[in-house]
């Protein structure tokens, strides 16, 4: 039997805040701080698909929810609507995988997975050919280099996973259980200050969207050196494989 979900937030609001806080953070570059909050209405979406007894609901709402966000950060140019809608369908499946996965091995899946499966997604755009009209989370901070100066550790997508982990932590806060934890709102605060107050004590400049494209789309960069680049991405794509494969093998099991 499906759990009931004890949120005040209809899956309607819930969709309505995601799409204004996304599109406003990437639109609000200069100071996108909204960014860090966009996605935690999208994990509290995922309460309602997860325990729905239609293990694909809800998912309409957040891919449309993505697709107004990443419409707004090509600033509504109509000539990228394709490269949009694509990385749309692309990022709902970091949500169905993580339901699908539910599914089959458990509640102790937490929703961290879903930030796997994004990086990991992530990290197979960075790899293709379109990689230049991809549209990667960290380019929402592109406009605040010295909030990132630490990216030379973790390679730029590790922005992605920073975005995400304190969106995660203001979704416990906020959506979680129905309540306010106010210890896991300062924490989300903290998990911001961190790696900003950080950066700006770094001699070294981070690495941007620029330098990493380049190095993926130059072919003089041998496999071993691609290899060592974006850990973060990287790791999170290996990550999610297991997941995915762990998944299908206990699937089987349950049918046998």
């Amino acid at each position: 039997m499906a759990k009931k979900n004890k949120s005040i937030w209809s899956p309607w609001s819930l969709f309505a805040l995601a799409t204004v806080l996304l599109a406003a953070g990437w639109l609000m570059k200069p100071f996108p701080i909204l960014i860090f909050v966009g996605f935690a209405p999208l994990f509290a979406l995922l309460d309602y698909a997860r325990d729905s007894k239609n293990p694909w609901n809800r998912f309409e709402l957040i891919l449309l929810a993505l697709t107004i966000s990443y419409f707004a950060a090509s600033f509504f140019d109509f000539q990228l609507i394709i490269f949009v809608l694509v990385q749309s369908i692309a990022f709902t499946l970091a949500f169905v995988g993580y339901s699908f996965a539910y599914q089959n091995i458990g509640s102790r899946l937490g929703k961290f997975t879903v930030i796997f499966f994004w990086l990991g997604l992530e990290f197979v755009f960075l790899n293709i050919p379109w990689r230049e009209q991809t549209l990667f989370l960290a380019d929402s901070l592109n406009l605040v280099p010295d909030w990132i100066n630490w990216t030379h550790h973790t390679g730029y997508l590790g922005v992605s996973l920073w975005i995400l982990s304190v969106n995660l932590v203001f979704y416990l806060s906020f959506f979680h259980k129905g309540t306010f934890n106010l210890y896991l709102f300062i924490l989300a605060m903290v998990l911001i200050a961190i790696p900003i107050v950080l950066s700006y004590q770094m001699d070294t400049i981070g690495v941007n969207r620029a330098q990493m494209i380049s190095f993926y789309a130059s072919e003089s960069n041998i496999l071993q050196e691609k290899s060592t680049g974006e850990l973060v991405a990287r790791t999170a794509a290996w990550v999610s494989v297991l997941i995915i494969l762990l998944s299908f093998v206990k699937n089987q099991t349950k049918k046998k």
